[in-house]
């Protein structure tokens, strides 16, 4: 989501969710032996979009066949609300796409202040919300039981509010950093891994829902560079984690 600025070409950058950038080695994760686990069946297409998209016609987003999406709400607490939020999470839910709000963590910020902005933004719950996700990639200048105890104070914070247990996106790289983060665990697992074949798996993780395979420079409805993401499951599938 939101990396320091890098080329993947010469030829232009590529966009992450919240900024510009690649998911650089280190994030990957380095070794080759690192567990990859397909899809076990059916599998349905998704992206996720922030401000960097600009205005986003979501009409043509859902006439693509792009079934869900997963919108920042913040970066942090301390920047205040996604200019581009309110429009898209209507948007999406006006074509009956399934949205799923997600918060890029500042971990020198405080977990329940940053819990608590996403929260206010939700309002009702409809049928097409997914369980709102904590985009963890960066250590923010703290060390990595910091940043997992105050990821965990969010996710508790958040399931204590909705009733729901949150998503966490994070890459294999980033798991390494935090030291293979067991106390995250219990939430279902959204890759960061830019590649053609199977993720990646991020430890303590052994299965993903979500899958952030690449970047596009542009699809339907978006005119600038977009992740693309995919959902390990049916139609029926993805609706029934909307209602958990």
């Amino acid at each position: 989501m939101l990396r320091s600025l890098v080329l993947l070409s010469l030829a232009a950058p590529l966009m992450t969710a919240c900024g510009v950038g690649v998911i650089a080695a280190e994030e990957e994760g380095q070794s080759e032996d690192a567990l990859r686990q397909c899809a076990d069946g059916p599998t349905l297409p998704g992206l996720d979009v922030s401000y960097a998209q600009s205005k986003v016609d979501w009409a043509a987003v859902k006439g693509s066949g792009k079934v869900f999406a997963f919108i920042r709400v913040s970066d942090g607490a301390e920047r205040g609300v996604d200019v581009q939020f309110a429009a898209n999470w209507a948007g999406a839910e006006a074509q009956g796409i399934y949205r799923g709000a997600y918060q890029y963590f500042r971990p020198s910020q405080d977990p329940i202040a940053q819990a608590d902005l996403m929260l206010a933004q939700l309002g009702s719950r409809t049928s097409l919300d997914l369980p709102p996700a904590l985009d963890l990639e960066d250590l923010d200048g703290q060390k990595p039981a910091v940043v997992v105890a105050r990821a965990r104070a969010w996710i508790d914070h958040v399931r204590a509010a909705l009733g729901r247990q949150p998503i966490v996106y994070i890459s294999p790289g980033f798991s390494d950093r935090i030291r293979d983060p067991i106390e995250l665990a219990s939430s279902e697992l959204w890759v960061a891994n830019w590649t053609t074949k199977c993720p990646k798996m991020p430890l303590p993780w052994s299965a993903w829902r979500f899958w952030q395979s690449r970047v596009a420079s542009g699809s339907p409805g978006i005119r600038t560079a977009i992740d693309l993401d995919v959902f390990n499951g049916t139609q029926a599938e993805l609706a029934e984690l909307a209602e958990r």
